[in-house]
């Protein structure tokens, strides 16, 4: 009879790994954001620690998107798609308050105007 002990297995489906290294806090929200909307619990990383910048070394204040272990798949999934939208979509020029957005808002940041397509 063979002995198999699959806890360790299922403890390692439920640690956290990083899938995404943003540019900024904002970034690290977007993605954040849209995992999120997949279904998938999320958590970001070094957001705090932003505000050290010139305190401590710019590699330790690094902002990272985490998953479970178990949801790595589907996450990096999302996150293709999101690359291949902000690399092919325009930024855009808000028509309100003509305030200068990214390609993955779909509203102004700085208005909430809605992106005129």
């Amino acid at each position: 009879m063979q002995n198999i002990n699959n806890s360790s297995s299922t403890d390692n489906a439920f640690q956290w790994v990083t899938i995404y290294k943003a540019e900024n806090t904002l970034e690290a929200n977007i993605i954040k954001g849209l995992i999120l909307a997949s279904g998938i619990e999320c958590k970001i990383a070094g957001e705090m620690l932003q505000g050290a910048i010139g305190e401590i070394p710019f590699e330790q204040t690094q902002v990272s998107v985490q998953v479970y272990v178990i949801k790595e798949r589907h996450a990096r999934q999302i996150l293709v798609n999101y690359q291949q939208v902000k690399q092919s979509a325009p930024d855009w020029v808000c028509p309100n308050c003509n305030e200068h957005n990214g390609s993955t808002f779909d509203f102004c940041w700085s208005c909430e105007t809605l992106k005129n397509d």
